[in-house]
């Protein structure tokens, strides 16, 4: 197993959890939080896009990455979540049309603020350092043996489940399309916000009261060279100015980058790779990776209700 991404720890748990007496053994030579997980906002929604249309899978989606979520915070005995929802501002009047006919179709799924705010009932707010942390040290605990190392694709190894973000472009070049977001975390009066809220960008919550994540954006072009951070900050401002205005005069005590993957694929849903041999990925989370990774890391382990494009063979990689 490679990779300590959401992706690739949900993957260890779950061979674990199915298999307790398989050895299981964890390589990632990159510090835990170095990732896109690492810089995730930690939003968890059912939902995506300025329509706020529901995401192909959502209901069952968010059941299992709640559940792997509370298995965390018992084991931890540390909430890594909160379910609190999620709040969006309409940005113009079409779009407060929208969330108006939505709260009037789907009462289960929206409600209205007294701000004249769309809230996503089912929206969560992961603390992400922490759950990365809390999932990490249960794998352990599991008897997930961990090697700080690039995995080594062994032909004399069951299975071998790549979940490498970006890297994944070593094996399949061409196949994605990445994007990198950068995020920031300032702190804040404790009382300003008590619900994350998206709106052209985002402010999420943090574990300490005081800390706010700002995010986010969407780099395209030039990847391959090192984050801009001022350029970065600048834009951060800009994007949340409506919501946040008080963020001019902060600064941020860090800046964190992570690269997206996208599937190419128009379902835009995650995608379980077999590459040949005893080697399978789960690539393609894009910017859904905390809807999305227990579920596909369930079910690629189990081997049941996915679907497995086959890539090419290993030996060659």
């Amino acid at each position: 197993m490679a990779g300590r991404g959401f992706a690739g720890l949900a993957i260890a748990y779950y061979l674990k959890t199915f298999f307790p007496t398989s050895k299981v053994v964890l390589f990632d030579p990159n510090p835990l939080k170095e990732s896109a997980s690492g810089a995730a906002s930690g939003l968890l929604e059912p939902i995506g896009g300025r329509l706020a249309a529901r995401s192909l899978r959502a209901t069952e989606a968010m059941a299992e990455t709640l559940e792997l979520l509370k298995a965390v915070s018992r084991d931890s005995k540390k909430e890594v979540y909160k379910a609190c929802g999620v709040i969006h501002p309409p940005i113009d009047e079409k779009q407060r049309q929208l969330f108006e006919k939505k709260v009037l179709d789907h009462p289960e799924y929206f409600g209205w603020t007294d701000e004249k705010e769309l809230l996503v009932k089912e929206g969560v707010n992961v603390f992400s350092s922490d759950y990365l942390e809390g999932l990490f040290s249960l794998l352990l605990k599991l008897g997930v043996e961990f090697i700080p190392e690039k995995v080594v694709l062994d032909p004399d190894v069951k299975k071998i489940f790549l979940a490498v973000g970006d890297q994944i472009e070593t094996f399949l070049p061409g196949r994605f399309r990445f994007t990198r977001g950068q995020a920031m975390q300032v702190r804040q009066k404790p009382t300003l916000f008590r619900l994350p809220k998206v709106h052209k960008g985002y402010v999420a919550l943090d574990s300490d009261p005081e800390v706010v994540h700002v995010g986010s954006t969407y780099e395209r072009l030039n990847l391959h060279l090192p984050p801009n951070e001022m350029l970065a900050i600048k834009e951060l401002k800009e994007r949340n100015k409506e919501i946040f205005p008080e963020l001019e005069g902060l600064l941020p005590e860090t800046v964190k980058a992570g690269t997206r993957v996208y599937s190419k694929d128009e379902s835009r849903l995650p995608q379980a790779l077999f590459l040949g041999g005893n080697c399978y990925a789960l690539t393609g989370l894009g910017s859904k990776g905390l809807l999305y990774h227990a579920l596909y890391a369930k079910e690629l382990v189990l081997e049941e209700n996915i679907k497995l494009f086959i890539v090419g063979n290993s030996k060659t990689m």
